[in-house]
């Protein structure tokens, strides 16, 4: 799992749960999030959810990704 709150992987439950936690309150990094995943070697991302303005953004950002919404 990559962490809103860090932009990096969390792996134990412990990180898991503390990072969620600080989600709610902390300022969330959202395109660390996608160049770390970018990194990791994602290039398909996936929207679900009403509406699109994850996947637009991040066709203005990565343009190399395929994105589905």
């Amino acid at each position: 799992m990559i962490s809103n709150v860090t932009g990096e992987e969390v792996e134990t439950p412990i990180e898991i749960r503390r990072t969620l936690q600080d989600q709610v309150t902390g300022t969330v990094r959202w395109a660390d999030c996608m160049e770390r995943l970018a990194g990791l070697g994602c290039d398909l991302f996936i929207e679900l959810g009403p509406g699109g303005v994850l996947a637009g953004l991040l066709r203005r950002t990565r343009k190399d990704a395929d994105v589905i919404r």
